[in-house]
């Protein structure tokens, strides 16, 4: 029931984007048909859907062929993902066409490529593993809806075609197009989830009223309940996840990070266990397990844990940052700041970083390189070590 037009890759030399950027456009056009149970709107729908989908996968190529994404080893199947999570689709165009034998709809979509800011979105990605890991998850879910659009749509056909009543398929029509609605909610919410948490919630509320059983909008929603302060409904919204999908350690993870910004660290420590226990290559539980420990003061085995993220995953800046703050606490000031320099060479606007390792320096009477530290935290965004510094006379 689709046809799908030609995808047109036009380079647009728009300087001065940056002394080094372009701008790069990516038109994708799918013809959507339509007729017997499935309605203009439920095709419309799964046409946008698709035509997005394609148009990111097209974009894709060229994510792929970063630098970053290479030395980063960026798995196939999470290529997709990181394109939607740096990108967007938007549409551009819908029209009504009809032809000799089935009347459908137009739809084109756009995807702008900024390359002058594109790997530095791609870096800060690659950083969060979680939400890309959600983002996966999300796409897969979208592909199997299409590929039942697909099937309903070659049974439509055939009924049509035999002048029998598709009166059966209106519904399941109807159902994939609330999903696919919800799946496009979800993606719009998570664009937004760190700027805008506020209206992120609104869209994941539409997206839950769409699907109540979407478990991970629920998740994405405890995030940016948590943004705005509000812990206990983000537990909330955490626990339904979890009773949703028990096996799934992504929510164990995200719960745990909660439950640290609550300052209880027993209760992240659970749930860090359950999520290795479900992933034991999750580098992110064993750097949030870490971490409790050194705050309940148990040094060893959050060195212990950083170490097991770093084998995991080498470029894990908040590991190498975490070590040197256990060593920090153990009086080994210059393995704090060799920790340290391994986390600003991966991130190099580590603010908190910069810190640990100027009070380290301090630690070691060298007032210069600490001083130095101290103010490009404060440039950073964090202030307290200088202003601390100058309280003592150490900075000036």
């Amino acid at each position: 029931m689709r046809t799908i037009l030609a995808t047109f890759l036009t380079i647009l030399m728009l300087l001065p984007v940056s002394a080094f950027g372009e701008i790069l456009t990516i038109k994708h056009t799918v013809k959507q048909t339509f007729g017997g149970g499935q309605s203009p709107d439920d095709a419309r729908i799964s046409g946008i859907a698709l035509a997005k989908r394609e148009a990111l996968e097209k974009a894709g190529t060229y994510i792929e062929s970063l630098t970053i994404v290479k030395n980063s080893l960026v798995a196939k199947d999470e290529i997709l993902a990181l394109t939607a999570s740096v990108l967007s689709a938007e549409v551009i165009s819908q029209k009504k066409f009809a032809s000799d034998d089935a009347f459908g709809i137009e739809i084109a979509v756009n995807v702008v490529v900024d390359t002058s800011v594109l790997e530095e979105r791609v870096k800060k990605q690659l950083q969060d593993r979680s939400h890309l890991t959600q983002l996966k998850d999300t796409q897969k879910r979208e592909k199997e809806l299409l590929q039942k659009v697909a099937k309903l749509e070659e049974e439509n056909r055939k009924l049509s075609a035999n002048k029998q009543s598709t009166e059966k398929l209106k519904g399941q029509f109807q159902q994939a197009s609330q999903s696919l609605t919800a799946t496009d909610w979800f993606y719009q919410a998570a664009a937004l989830r760190l700027n805008d948490p506020g209206k992120a919630i609104e869209y994941l509320n539409n997206a839950i009223k769409m699907q109540p059983d979407y478990a991970d909008a629920y998740c994405t929603r405890a995030n940016a309940y948590v943004a705005l302060g509000q812990h206990q409904r983000a537990i909330e919204d955490i626990n339904k996840s979890i009773r949703m999908k028990p096996d799934d350690a992504r929510y164990y993870y995200n719960r745990g990070t909660i439950y640290a910004g609550l300052g209880q660290y027993q209760l992240t420590i659970e749930d860090c266990n359950k999520a290795i226990s479900l992933k034991p290559d999750d580098a992110g539980a064993y750097l949030n397990r870490g971490a409790a420990y050194l705050e309940i003061g148990q040094h060893q085995r959050g060195i212990e844990d950083f170490n097991k993220a770093i084998r995991l995953q080498p470029d894990l800046a908040g590991a190498y940052f975490n070590l040197g703050n256990a060593y920090y606490d153990l009086g080994q000031y210059q393995r704090a700041i060799e920790e340290c320099n391994k986390a600003i060479s991966l991130k190099p606007d580590f603010a908190d970083a910069y810190g640990t390792r100027g009070v380290a320096y301090l630690k070691q009477g060298n007032n210069m390189l600490g001083c130095r530290d101290a103010q490009k935290a404060c440039a950073l965004g964090y202030c307290k070590l200088l202003e601390v510094a100058k309280d003592k006379g150490l900075c000036r």
